[in-house]
């Protein structure tokens, strides 16, 4: 009979880039967990896997002190271009430009900005980061079996995948982030529902040292290769060095790995180039919208592609994921310290799966575009080919714009009816996926400004909550802690004396959640501030 061997205030199913990011915003809070991964170690072979990691994203790794290593994942100075043609050697339809980052530079609506790293590198930097944390452990080669919860926590069922050897894991709380087949959702019988389904496809890791001499397009991350048919194959840089994902699109039955041969349709591509290539392996995947029907219940909840997967196209599926860590971490940091109110968790489930429709929707617009129809003069020859060519070009480079320019994906999703929220009567503004306009309503991000010591007003956030004060009287905010204080909110005292950033946060009094969101603002304390308090941390 297996006996109980570890406790730790947070389990984490998973050792993916969600399960990690989990463990190290828990850490950062101070709040004790244990990752179980069933791999022996974290994975470092180049897979057909996520890359591109949003400001957001990279605003949370700030907060850990990973952003030099993982910029360090990729060059700085490869233009982050799509060049969209029939082949290497072939015709040339158009082009998508997008700056490198070197030339790119620090945006200014965040202290950090989007970057590109494979995931093979950027998982081991968690995971080191994970290791090295004071609350925070890996267990590789531990697979949970089963788990029951109970009013006081979640018993877990263990086994050790070289062995055999069972054990139990008693924790306050269980997450999933054990991806599509989570064994947690399965667990809790929660319904794992197809939205869309849009393809099965292979993508061919494929080495090429150099293939710049190889063509006439200049420098670029990625080709898309248009034919009558649509977007038939598209080549994109994995780590800019000379490692290549090669993603053929069609239907399961054909592109079975086992007998499909993919070398012809990338000779297709290369189109006698002579370009020198190795195909290193062939990963099958499928391409759909899927969602569960709920994020967890009690004790037990998941995060990442265990609850949402979504179409690659945007690169928003594992930012989303590491959104829902945050968004989660602080609720649970607020229940083990005993803080947080019965609809902490809940609420949480509710603000996430607002963002993951919204996200895999953009997604799928992005999808829609690139393999559309229309291109069947793609190929012509004389004017009719030249116009069809030119026009082809000019629709994939105004569609997929917001693909290439997601500002608004990252910085842009809200909380604004959120029951942690309390409105301040402001109207909502668009919600565009390339455009980001900087507000504090509550609901939002609260937005960056540099501080005269250097740091970004977002270096405030992300251990308990923090009020801005922007000339408030000593009375109101005195109101205000002593109401924190008397329910046990943690709560620090922020003094901004710049009028510029007053100007971009609009009222004396912003109350920001430790996942870097405006709960409230106002000029004066409210009558009550006990209620306030008591709505923000999930009591009301």
């Amino acid at each position: 009979m297996a006996r109980t061997t570890i406790e730790t205030p947070v389990l984490i199913a998973g050792g993916g880039p969600v399960g990690l990011a989990l463990a190290l915003d828990l850490n950062y809070q101070g709040t004790p967990s244990i990752v179980v991964e069933q791999a022996a170690d974290t994975g470092t072979q180049p897979l057909a896997k996520a890359g591109t990691f949003n400001e957001r994203t990279i605003e949370f790794c700030r907060r850990w002190g990973l952003v030099e290593q993982i910029a360090a994942g990729f060059p700085d100075d490869l233009p982050r271009d799509t060049v969209y043609c029939t082949a290497l050697n072939g015709e040339y339809l158009g082009r998508s430009v997008v700056a490198s980052a070197r030339e790119r530079g620090i945006p200014p609506i965040s202290p950090e900005m989007m970057r590109r790293c494979p995931q093979y590198i950027f998982d081991p930097i968690l995971a080191d980061a994970v290791k090295a944390g004071e609350y925070s452990q890996i267990r590789y080669g531990s697979r949970i079996e089963s788990f029951v919860q109970d009013d006081d926590g979640v018993t877990s069922l263990l086994s050790d995948v070289s062995t055999g050897e069972r054990f139990t894991v008693r924790s306050q709380y269980l997450v999933g982030c054990d991806g599509v087949r989570s064994m947690v959702r399965e667990g809790l019988d929660i319904a794992f529902e197809v939205v869309a389904q849009m393809d099965f496809s292979l993508s061919a890791m494929i080495r090429i040292d150099q293939i710049d001499p190889y063509h006439q397009f200049g420098r670029c991350e990625r080709f898309m290769f248009i034919g009558p048919e649509g977007t038939w194959a598209n080549m994109t840089s994995v780590d800019g060095r000379g490692l290549w994902r090669f993603t053929v699109v069609g239907m399961e039955a054909v592109l079975n790995p086992e007998t499909y041969d993919v070398k012809p349709i990338v000779e297709r591509a290369l189109a006698g180039s002579g370009v020198p290539y190795v195909i290193e392996r062939v990963v099958p995947w499928r391409r759909a919208q899927m969602l569960a029907k709920s994020y967890g219940r009690g004790r037990v909840y998941m995060a990442g592609d265990s609850v949402h997967t979504t179409s690659p196209t945007g690169g928003h599926g594992v930012n989303t994921g590491i959104g829902d860590a945050v968004g989660l971490s602080w609720a649970l940091s607020a229940m083990v310290n005993g803080w947080g109110g019965p609809g902490l968790l809940p609420a949480y489930e509710e603000e996430r799966r607002a963002v993951a429709v919204r996200n895999f929707g953009i997604s799928t617009e992005n999808y829609k575009i690139w393999v559309g129809g229309g291109m069947d003069n793609v190929l012509k020859e004389g004017p009719v080919g030249v116009a069809a060519r030119r026009n082809i070009g000019n629709f994939l480079e105004v569609g997929l714009h917001q693909e290439w320019y997601s500002q608004g994906i990252a910085l842009g999703y809200r909380y604004d009816n959120s029951p942690l929220i309390v409105p301040d009567g402001t109207p909502s503004d668009a919600d565009h996926p390339s455009f980001y306009a900087p507000t504090a309503r509550p609901g939002h991000r609260a937005p960056h400004a540099w501080l005269p010591d250097g740091r970004s007003i977002v270096d405030l956030f992300g251990k308990g909550f923090v009020l801005l004060d922007f000339g408030a009287d000593a009375a109101q905010l005195e109101l205000l802690t002593r109401a924190a204080e008397k329910i046990g909110v943690p709560l620090s005292l922020e003094r901004i004396e710049q009028p510029e950033v007053a100007a971009l946060y609009r009222r004396k009094l912003v109350l920001v959640r430790p996942d870097g969101h405006v709960a409230w603002r106002a000029d004066a304390a409210p009558d009550n501030a006990d209620t306030l308090f008591e709505r923000v941390r999930g009591a009301a």
